[in-house]
């Protein structure tokens, strides 16, 4: 039986929690009984709303009373809870089919949940999604709720951390991976795409309501996509020289990434690899690597042989503490970016390179004076540079001798901290226009 109220269809005839309780006690496992009378006595003391056998409909919303069902839930579309109250309960004794599932409060099923989309839980923790049996999905979005489930898990992609279960999701993604652009707040990107997000509460909801499409094609991961999205366009006669691979949890590149052959620009940023293949060699086109934030210990000599390459950024490598001997092969390198903490001295093989034009240094943080000395006569010593800096850090004092600067056509300070004296010192030491203060 179902009526309208305040606008929502209400389903199910009042019956006191005493009366109810039996029936609940007669179909459920002991484990799952457990869980759930403590959410039963808190909420039902005002009775429940009690619908007898099966319940299908386009879709439901529980709240405020809340609602038993002795059978099973069918719904075209979504169900979802919290209607004109802080906590809702809906107690489902046999097993659940829907479109999607929006819950900030408790949900307890008995039997099988299969989710043909979405579950969204948001709750701040304080509330659960619990099964009985197994649960299917294509995704679950856990935002601060728990997700717990008895039985089998059969589900694609997980955003969030709050599951308990048997199995596990076939892939742990970030919101804008699994979800519709709508859903998610972008927090970082760059030319590839996004590559930090954050959960849209509000639009997702919103989304899922007015009944839109929520989900993105998950059945490629975030690497998978990157790499076909180039082979695509190769494929069209288009022209796909970029790849941007930063922050996916790698722990090595790809094999598929070598095949890649026309490559002109690689991103490998925030990831967990130890060592660059030595078939980075094949990638004969690529002019600009970056490999920041790897905890690379050295570098492969195929990388130091890349015969078009241009520009490579080393930033925030912190193990890597010297160059290899080959890396003075890199015979076309015009620009370069490096940890100055991490380097044991300035590499003296950074002379032999013939096109080197710019050179910057990031990272100073408790730098003693005879170190930046040694960076500063290194840059000196090398023959095309035209273009330095000192990023990110701070300075007491600069070094006493300036002069290796002063046939720089720039030199860049764009650090945290340094004395407004030492700035003057440096002014005065370059020609007129060479300082540049900042990023």
């Amino acid at each position: 039986m179902a009526v309208k109220q305040d606008g929502v269809k209400v389903w199910g005839l009042e019956a006191s929690a005493q009366d109810v309780w039996p029936r609940v006690e007669a179909v459920v496992t002991p484990e799952w009984r457990k869980k759930l009378s403590s959410w039963w006595k808190g909420i039902t003391e005002q009775g429940v709303l009690f619908h007898e056998g099966d319940l299908e409909a386009d879709s439901l919303v529980v709240g405020p009373r809340p609602l038993v069902v002795s059978g099973s839930v069918r719904l075209k579309g979504l169900l979802s809870d919290g209607h004109a109250a802080d906590h809702t309960l809906l107690v489902v004794l046999g097993d659940l089919e829907v479109e999607n599932v929006a819950t900030f409060s408790a949900m307890f099923i008995a039997g099988n949940a299969r989710i043909r989309g979405l579950l969204f839980g948001d709750s701040l923790g304080d509330d659960v999604f619990c099964v009985g049996g197994g649960l299917t999905a294509r995704t679950l979005v856990e935002e601060h709720h728990h997700i717990e489930v008895y039985g089998a898990l059969d589900v694609d992609a997980l955003v969030g951390s709050k599951l308990t279960a048997t199995g596990r999701p076939r892939k742990t993604l970030e919101p804008h991976e699994a979800l519709l652009p709508g859903a998610f707040n972008v927090e970082d990107e760059d030319e590839d795409g996004v590559i930090d997000s954050t959960l849209d509460r509000k639009g997702l909801l919103a989304k899922l309501r007015a009944g839109k499409p929520v989900l993105a094609d998950t059945r490629l991961g975030p690497v998978e996509k990157a790499i076909a999205a180039v082979k695509e366009k190769a494929a069209r006669g288009e022209k796909a020289t970029r790849l941007g691979l930063a922050q996916k949890k790698l722990k090595a590149i790809p094999e598929e990434v070598f095949s890649l052959t026309g490559l002109e620009s690689l991103t490998l940023d925030t990831n967990d690899i130890e060592e660059v293949s030595p078939r980075i060699g094949e990638l004969q086109a690529l002019k600009s690597l970056s490999l920041e934030s790897l905890p690379l210990k050295t570098l492969p000599v195929e990388l130091c042989r890349l015969p078009a390459l241009k520009k490579l950024s080393l930033r925030y490598c912190n193990n890597l503490t010297r160059l290899p001997d080959a890396f003075g092969e890199l015979a076309s390198l015009e620009e370069l970016y490096l940890d100055a903490m991490a380097l044991e001295d300035f590499p003296e093989v950074l002379t032999r390179l013939p096109k080197l034009k710019k050179l910057w240094w990031w990272r100073f943080y408790k730098m003693t004076p005879g170190r930046v000395q040694l960076l500063v006569d290194g840059l000196g010593r090398l023959p095309k540079l035209t273009h330095a800096g000192f990023f990110q850090g701070e300075l007491s004092a600069l070094p006493g001798g300036l002069a290796p600067l002063a046939r720089l056509k720039q030199f860049k300070l764009g650090l945290d901290r340094i004395p407004e004296a030492e700035v003057k010192r440096l002014e005065s030491a370059l020609p007129p226009g060479r300082l540049h203060v900042g990023y």
